[in-house]
């Protein structure tokens, strides 16, 4: 595999790089700005990951169906998400994220209080949002950029 990616890498990589500029561009439309995309983002992988551990299911599914629920029941054990946390998986400055996260709560996408973090928790609206940006754009792109790369190795 390693050989054949080295020998075809300028298709993948080209392949590689539409993903990217079509989802981010789909993405600021969707979410409004850079940094409330990819803090949302940020939110949105703590709480997929946590999901993902509860779960113990793989299937497309079985996590759209917990996900739609907009609000998850995580264990008490779970890590809580901090600013200081989201700050430093994004690497987005920690003041700059402290303000953003103000915005995503007055914007209904999420929840924060010190006592149990940041939480996913959107309005209705915000959350089909997520959906079809999940259903209608990563998706596809993303099985696009798959079979791509399957192609050429």
């Amino acid at each position: 595999m390693t050989t054949n990616f080295h020998n075809n890498f300028g298709s993948i990589w080209e392949s590689f790089l539409s993903f990217e500029i079509d989802r981010s561009r789909e993405a600021l439309r969707h979410f409004g700005n850079a940094n409330n995309y990819f803090i949302l983002q940020t939110i949105a992988w703590h709480n997929f990951y946590i999901l993902h551990k509860n779960q113990k299911k793989e299937k497309y599914e079985s996590f759209n169906k917990a996900w739609g629920l907009k609000s998850f029941e995580f264990e008490r054990d779970s890590p809580k998400l901090t600013v200081l946390t989201v700050s430093q998986i994004s690497g987005i400055e920690k003041e700059t994220t402290r303000r953003t996260i103000k915005n995503l709560v007055t914007d209904k996408w999420i929840v924060y209080s010190r006592e149990n973090g940041i939480l996913y928790l959107p309005s209705e609206r915000n959350n089909q949002i997520m959906i079809e940006f999940n259903e209608i754009v990563e998706i596809p792109l993303f099985l696009k950029l798959f079979e791509k790369v399957k192609k050429f190795t």
